[in-house]
């Protein structure tokens, strides 16, 4: 996330020379990144206990439709001898089934089985959905990061006075350009802004005139009861050629000053 500001002289420099170095910066860091693995390992041991159980109902439907057809097959078997037998007169009574044997109605079995299956199966799908969307917000949340990332690397350049970086779509078109003799893209003032802004938060505190976040080169007003406190180098008129070698107040404090 972003770093507040301060208050007072925790932000001013000890050499005057220095006041625009001490500006407010962000923080490159992952939340909650660390805790991917752990939480995946528990969605994936949740889809592997839908699997087995799964695949014990899928082992006892299987069972049952092979006994269904094996009764199917026996019952076709005894109709085709009692059709053979109609006319015999010394054919005794069919024996009458005993205790306990009664048939299992495996047709609600397997219906029962079925249903069960298709609800398992549901139960996946939403799973792998909910690890699909899991995935999907950390990898979202880690692009934001290193888009934060690279913003903080701009500002910490421009800063230092280190060249601009370079923008190029692809390696390819960097090594064209230096073949090519020609420059590469500098990122100007509001190419700095926008990678700052799309990088920040809602709470991102506002600084200078321009009531804009922190990005690019910072001064801040030596005035102790500055009411702005943090200005950006452009909406002051102030370069890395023309940067105060000594304190810098704004102008309206200059004027609560006396100063010119």
């Amino acid at each position: 996330g972003f770093l507040a500001l301060g208050s007072g002289d925790a932000h001013r420099c000890a050499a005057s020379s220095c006041s625009f170095l001490t500006r407010p910066s962000t923080k490159f860091s992952l939340p909650g990144v660390s805790d991917v693995p752990a939480e995946l390992e528990r969605w994936f041991r949740g889809m592997r206990e839908l699997d087995e159980r799964a695949h014990g109902l899928q082992v006892q439907l299987e069972a049952d439709c092979q006994q269904q057809l094996r009764l199917a097959a026996e019952q076709q078997q005894h109709g085709n001898k009692r059709a053979k037998g109609a006319g015999d007169m010394d054919a005794g009574p069919t024996p009458p089934s005993q205790p306990g044997n009664e048939p299992v109605d495996l047709d609600q079995r397997i219906e029962d089985t079925t249903a069960e299956l298709l609800k398992l199966s549901a139960e996946k799908t939403n799973a792998a959905q909910q690890i699909y969307d899991y995935v999907d917000q950390h990898i979202r949340k880690l692009d934001k990061d290193l888009k934060t990332f690279d913003a903080e690397i701009a500002v910490e350049r421009s800063k230092l006075g280190l060249p601009p970086i370079e923008v190029a779509g692809t390696d390819a078109e960097a090594k064209r350009s230096r073949k090519d003799g020609g420059t590469p893209h500098v990122m100007t003032s509001e190419e700095l802004y926008q990678a700052a802004l799309a990088a920040a938060d809602a709470s991102e505190p506002t600084y200078c005139y321009c009531k804009r976040i922190s990005f690019g080169e910072m001064i801040a007003c030596e005035h102790p009861e500055c009411l702005i406190e943090w200005f950006h180098f452009e909406c002051v008129g102030l370069t890395a050629e023309n940067r105060p070698k000594g304190k810098w107040y704004c102008k309206e404090c200059r004027k609560l000053m006396g100063k010119k």
